[in-house]
């Protein structure tokens, strides 16, 4: 059985859906222009405290605050054991953090697989839950992001976490930058 539920923000609407294992999908909210391509929102009958829960942490979130998305049962039972384990390092990305499909291949221990990185992350179902926007080019670059809206959404939502840009390039910190930085502190 799924169950469903709608939440409202600034963009629009968004759906959270939910098997009996977890949240199995997310539609997000479609800014501007997109919004009449968007799927029509189904009614909200269907709901459970897991969906209900999701969309009000899901609410505040596109309200620009931080949200423990870890704590929510994922179901990526539909997921290759690859893309599962991928999804599941994105997942640990920090708020306000970004990491290039480079790293995140690093990560997986494929350094050369950014590619599929990338393949995994365009077949992400639960966007925001698992933050796949947090991945970026090497440069900075935004590339890629196959929800409704496309990247103006994906900067739209790394801008709410305070990401910083130069144009529309992430100002990517080196680790050394980081910790140099911590130690002057």
């Amino acid at each position: 059985m799924e169950y469903v539920s709608v939440f409202e923000t600034e963009l629009g609407p968004g759906i959270v859906t939910a098997s009996e294992k977890g949240i199995c999908k997310v539609d997000l909210p479609c800014p501007g222009v997109c919004r009449s391509q968007a799927q029509p929102v189904p009614d909200a009958g269907n709901a459970s405290p897991l969906t209900e829960q999701a969309a009000e942490m899901l609410k505040f979130y596109f309200k620009g605050e931080p949200q423990p998305f870890d704590s929510l049962p994922v179901d990526l039972s539909s997921m290759s054991d690859f893309k599962t384990r991928v999804l599941l390092l994105i997942r640990a990305i920090p708020h306000g953090e970004v990491k290039s499909y480079g790293q995140v291949a690093a990560m997986a221990g494929m350094p050369r697989a950014f590619r599929a990185i990338g393949g995994v992350l365009a077949a992400n179902p639960v966007p925001i839950i698992i933050p796949c926007h947090r991945v970026v080019g090497s440069n900075g670059n935004l590339t890629g992001y196959s929800a409704p809206g496309g990247l103006h959404l994906k900067k739209i939502i790394l801008l709410m976490e305070h990401i910083e840009f130069a144009g529309d390039t992430v100002h990517m910190k080196k680790e050394s930058y980081k910790q140099a930085k911590i130690g002057m502190n």
